[in-house]
């Protein structure tokens, strides 16, 4: 007789969100693999509610049971086990079907379905040639005019500055040299100012003043990096940051040096016969978030409800949120502005499939490098098979990341170049 397969229990692990409006606090418990979706809580209460801590991964504590009102995911009916802890500090603890149902009971407490499986989310075009008809589609929902058959008629695009016109023409001039480049960066006096005290920065810690362009180029940063922190130096002038972002976007344009300096470290650190170009790993890292801000000015309201849903479900990848709220990423589209721009193929090849871990096609090596730079700075244990397809040992990159996190002093002078410059 042969043996009958034993049905393993529903397991669920929640995660507990805290929200407030004028009026007073709600707590909302739901599956830690689902997003709360903060319209069907607008929709339930005739409220709008924003989540109470900045930005937390961890989730909120748990308040004692009666004590607030408390909403709860109705998917856990379906759980046999449910996975709560009381707070970030303790472990999770194991409560049948019975036992949650009766720890929350009571008036202040109903189940509702406030969130949204992940399973259920689309995801994003898997080529990048299919980014824009994604978009637009995504686009022709959220506006009533009649839909226009290009991406570029449908957005409002910020001009790009004409310094970063003037260097985009010199990558691809092969016969391009230090006076050339120089020249271009001359024209702007701003752009010298902050290409010069960028070099002169302590995070670099060369002796002696840098007097020129000239200078930082021979001296310190070489020809190659010169030209593309020019360019993305000038392109951070054409975006402001937004007023109505997530919270902890605040230090945008922090995480964007201090991305391009650990690709700068990262790349160093790659076998010498298969590393991308140095220059194009930094502008890689200091554009890489550029979608955010692009979708700030392109979808205003939008974007709004993004920073919200981006609070409140902290602990899912940002790209995931943008796909149930959007329909598309800030990669895809920042990668769309970078290629409409004129940026090298690289650059914004690497932007686009920074999240796609299978990406194997041109530039992949500055994807993946990318990709580990998102899991240092989210404290992640590197993926083993990104590292062996980098060349670069785990020591490396957690000494190179390090390396970047003790210099943030150093870099946030550097980050003051940028914002002093809006």
């Amino acid at each position: 007789m042969s043996e009958q397969a034993i049905e393993q229990p529903i397991r669920t692990r929640v995660r507990i969100v805290h929200l407030a409006d004028h009026t007073g606090k709600l707590q909302v418990i739901f599956p830690y693999e689902s997003m709360l979706d903060m319209a069907a809580l607008s929709r339930l209460t005739k409220r709008r509610f924003d989540p109470v801590a900045n930005y937390n991964v961890e989730g909120d504590p748990l308040v004692k049971p009666n004590a607030c009102n408390t909403i709860i995911d109705d998917s856990l009916h379906n759980s046999d086990v449910i996975e709560l802890r009381s707070s970030a500090q303790h472990p999770y603890k194991d409560f049948t079907h019975t036992e949650f149902l009766s720890r929350f009971e009571g008036p202040l407490t109903r189940y509702e379905q406030i969130a949204i499986p992940l399973k259920s989310i689309e995801k994003p075009a898997s080529e990048q040639n299919q980014d824009a008809q994604q978009m637009l589609a995504a686009l022709g929902k959220f506006q009533s005019m009649r839909l226009q058959q290009r991406l570029e008629e449908t957005l409002e695009i910020p001009p790009l500055p004409a310094s970063s016109h003037r260097i985009i023409q010199l990558c691809s001039n092969e016969n391009a040299g230090t006076d050339d480049l120089c020249d271009v960066i001359s024209l702007d006096p701003s752009l010298s100012a902050q290409v010069i005290s960028w070099a002169s920065s302590p995070y670099y810690g060369v002796r002696g003043e840098i007097e020129s362009v000239e200078d930082a180029i021979i001296r310190v940063l070489g020809f190659d990096m010169v030209m593309n922190l020019a360019l993305g130096l000038s392109m951070g002038s054409a975006f402001q940051l937004p007023k109505n972002g997530p919270r902890h976007y605040e230090d945008f344009w922090f995480s964007a040096v201090s991305h391009a300096v650990l690709m700068e470290e990262l790349v160093r650190k790659m076998p010498s016969g298969d590393r991308p170009r140095l220059g194009h790993a930094y502008l890689a890292g200091l554009l890489h978030n550029f979608g955010y801000l692009a979708i700030a000015v392109v979808l205003p309201p939008h974007f709004g409800i993004l920073s919200r849903y981006i609070e409140a479900n902290a602990h899912l990848s940002s790209d995931i949120i943008e796909m149930q709220t959007l329909r598309f990423t800030k990669e895809q589209l920042g990668a769309w502005l970078l290629k409409h721009w004129g940026l090298p193929e690289s650059i914004y090849t690497a932007v686009r499939y920074s999240k796609s871990p299978d990406y194997e096609g041109p530039h992949c090596k500055l994807a993946l490098a990318l990709q580990l730079c998102h899991q240092l700075f989210n404290d992640e244990q590197p993926n083993a098979a990104l590292l062996e397809a980098l060349g670069i040992s785990e020591d490396d990159a957690t000494s190179s990341h390090h390396k970047v996190i003790s210099s943030s002093s150093e870099l946030s002078k550097m980050v003051d170049l940028i914002s002093g410059s809006k």
